[in-house]
Order: structure tokens, then sequence, then C-alpha cells
């Protein structure tokens, strides 16, 4: 018992440090790892060798996918890809402002289920409010739009479920499974916000037909997931969808040729379809997400080709293993923590406190972590991407609560952190570029994040993650 109020004490100093900036996660979660191992007995050469070396490694399969995805988000930036998308839906909307925000919205989705980081924000940012702002949309809800777009987006970038499949061995099907009706509850949920923030009467019928559409979607695509063999759900490409690749591949080849010979630099429309390839290949075909990243590069570099695409490919595979740098930094750094906190002698020791305030069945389930979902905030114990990689981990190996259950509390509270945390660096742009703050912000969406958040976990208790 010690042992673990000891890396209790441990988690709530690096808390702090990390809230008043002092330190950054980067260096957090490796000294805590290392401090956790210290405090647990772990003798200097299995410190050596399984935290630090082999936690480095851990995580392998996760940021080896993040820097792969991350070379398709820079060439759909080098590409000019997201901002003339934008620019194309800003045209068909029109000049009502229901229709613009949601569409908007949806299309910053769309991009950031392959975008990530400030820069891809910024980007897009930049073209996505203004044009809001130029039918009348206030600068607060233009900003909250953004931040719902960015977070729905984030649930389907695809980088980010390696880290479900490496920490708690959630199978990709199973995060499809929840993922999917997770997003569609959210986007209902931005449609609320939207039409209670315009505050006209008359954008009840979109947001009515907005919702039915929405539904009917998520319905269809639920009646064909459960008609594929479980065997295809397990991650194992569909036959077909393998000849189809391969027969369009060589017709954009020839179509790479024909557009050399003719020195053609255009955009062509179907290059607006480079962010659909990865979801679609993952969420309807079973392709794994390393080969579905793979085919959009094969796809966006060939549609787009021109004279200098190798030029433009070898920069993009650099600069976007560079921009994903910190987050796999990061990964190492979680690697480290959950080795520590596994040892038999540092895990025995928390199980006990786990299990006396990690509730196990489904009302006490939502309630409590409806309640905790700040502890999500500045990298907190309910955050993967923080101190909470240790001790989801724990929870999942000390309590009744199974992998998906701890997946789907994950992503709930994340919503939390994802769209109101002040500290987010995207929050502090987005709130500059409007002329507002983060607390403004913060104000506006926490009320539907937080909606949000006990959506996810009823939905977690409703496909039976959680017994009652």
């Amino acid at each position: 018992m010690q042992v673990g109020l000891g890396c209790l004490l441990i988690f709530l100093v690096m808390a702090g440090l990390m809230y008043s900036r002092r330190i950054s996660a980067l260096l957090a979660l490796p000294l805590m790892a290392i401090a956790i191992a210290l405090i647990g007995g772990i003798p200097g050469t299995t410190i050596l060798k399984d935290v630090i070396n082999a936690g480095s490694m851990k995580l392998h399969n996760a940021y080896t996918t993040t820097m792969i995805g991350a070379i398709l988000a820079e060439l759909v930036n080098k590409h000019g890809i997201a901002k003339q998308m934008v620019r194309f839906v800003a045209e068909f909307s029109g000049d009502n402002p229901f229709l613009l925000g949601l569409l908007m919205t949806l299309v910053t989705a769309l991009l950031f289920s392959s975008l990530g980081g400030l820069g891809a924000v910024i980007m897009v940012g930049t073209v996505v409010l203004p044009v809001m702002l130029s039918l009348g949309i206030p600068a607060i809800t233009a900003g909250g739009l953004y931040l719902f777009g960015i977070s729905i987006g984030g649930m389907f970038n695809l980088a980010n479920w390696t880290l479900y499949i490496d920490i708690l061995h959630v199978a990709q099907n199973q995060i499809v499974a929840y993922v999917v009706p997770f997003a569609a509850s959210l986007t209902l949920i931005l449609i609320a916000f939207l039409t209670f923030e315009l505050k006209k009467l008359s954008n009840l019928k979109y947001a009515l037909l907005s919702s039915f559409i929405l539904i009917a979607s998520v319905f269809a695509y639920w009646q064909y997931a459960q008609s594929l063999p479980q065997s295809k759900a397990a991650a194992e490409p569909n036959q077909l969808s393998l000849l189809l690749a391969a027969a369009c591949f060589i017709v954009l080849a020839c179509y790479a040729v024909f557009r050399q010979k003719r020195r053609l630099v255009d955009l062509p429309a179907a290059a607006f379809l480079t962010p659909v390839i990865p979801l679609l290949l993952v969420l309807c075909c079973g392709w794994d997400i390393i080969s579905a990243f793979f085919a959009g590069i094969s796809f966006c570099t060939l549609i787009t080709w021109r004279i200098d695409s190798i030029n433009i490919l070898t920069r993009s595979i650099i600069e976007g293993a560079q921009s994903v740098m910190p987050a796999v930094l990061l990964m190492i750094g979680i690697g480290m923590l959950l080795n520590a906190v596994m040892d038999p002698h540092v895990a025995a020791s928390i199980a006990p406190l786990l299990q006396a305030i990690i509730p196990t069945k489904a009302i006490p389930f939502i309630f409590a972590f409806t309640l905790m979902a700040p502890l999500a905030l500045y990298r907190g114990p309910l955050s993967l991407w923080g101190m909470g990689s240790g001790i989801v981990v724990l929870i999942q190996k000390s309590t009744s609560l199974g992998g998906q259950a701890v997946m789907s509390m994950l992503m709930s509270v994340g919503q939390l952190q994802g769209i109101c945390d002040p500290t987010n660096t995207h929050n502090v742009w987005i709130a500059t570029y409007l002329g507002t703050d983060t607390q403004a912000l913060l104000r506006k969406t926490i009320p539907y994040a937080w909606s949000a958040v006990i959506a996810g976990l009823v939905l977690a208790v409703m496909f039976g993650y959680v017994s009652w």
C-alpha cells in the first residue's frame, strides 16, 4: 500500500508541474516512469532493460502509424487539397448560415481524420473561420463549431486508434463499432449547438432534416457492418477491395503518365477523395490502418501527379515525420510509464487503490466518470496521452472493466479535453484569431462537450461493455 501511495504522490506532483507549465509531458512521463520504478523497488538492471529500453519500443506500432499518417497529411497540405475543398463547399452551401456552418464543420471533421497538429489547425482555420464569419455566424459560435469539427475528425483519425490497439489491446473492428455511433451522437450535439446559437426558428427544419440523414446513414452502415462475416471484421482485407485497389492503381499510374506528358499542374476534383480513401478502406473493407494510409498516399501522389511530384512526396515524408516527432517522443515516454506500472510489485500496490475508487457497474460508471471527466484535462489521469496511459492499463487489469469499457470511457471524457481545454494550443490559436479568449470558448462549449461525455458513457453501457 505504501508503494501505491508513493506512486499516487508522484502522479500528483507531476500533474502539478505540468499544470503550472514548469515541465512538459515529454519530460514528465519518462521521469515519472523512472521514479515509480525506483519507489516500486524494481532493480536497476531491470529498469534499464525493461522500463527504459523495452518501454521505448513498446508502442513502436503506434508511432510508426502516426508517422505514416503524417506523410499523408503533409501531402494533402502541400497540394492545397484542404483549402480547395473548403472553398468548394463554401460556394456550394450558398448564403444560409446554418447549412454553411454545418457543412464547414463536417468538412473540418473530414480533413482532421487525416490532418493533425497546430499547423493543420491554422491552415484550415484561416479558410474556414472567415467563411463562417462572412455570413454572420458569431465569432464564439464559429470557434465552437471549428473545435467540434476537429474533435469529430479526431475520432476517425486512424493514427490515434493505434494507441487503443497497442495499450488496451482492443481490436480494430471493436473501435469502429464504438466510434461510428459515438461520432454520430457528437454530431447530433453539434447540430443542437448550431441550432441554438443561431437562434432562428426557421433553422429547425434544417436541423431535423440533417439529423434524420445522419441517423439513416449510421443505420445503413450498421446494417452493412452486421452483414459482414466475422472474419472480415477482424481487420482482414476484403478480397474484392484488393482487386479494385490494384485496378485503380494501374489506372492512376496511366493517368499520372498522361499528366506528366501534358505537364498538367491543376488539382483534379477526384483529389478531394484523398482523406476519405483510408477511412473507407478501414471502415468498409477491413484493411489494416498502415495499409490504408499507404493506399491514400499512393492515390494522392498519382491523382495530383506533376513534374515535381517525387520532390513533393520526398519533402512530405521528411516534413511529415518531423511534424509528429513530439507525439512520437510522447509515445516513447508512455511506453516507459506502462512498463513501470505493469511491473508485478508496482501493479499489486496500485491495484487496491484503483479497485476502491473505480466503478464497475453501469449506473455508477456513468455518474462517476461524468463527474471525473475534468481529470482528462492537462494530460491528467484520464488522458491516454498523459498520466492516464499507465493508470488505464491497471484499471483494465485490476478491475472487471474490459478494454472496450476503458476505451469508451477515455474517448468520452476526452471530448471535454479536446474541445474545451484552455491550454490546448489549437484553442489558444482559435481564440486569438477570433479576437476572444479561451475562457469564452470554454464557457460556450462546455455544456455540449459534457453532454457528449454522458452520451459516450451511456453508449458503452448500451453496448454491454459495462455490466449491470
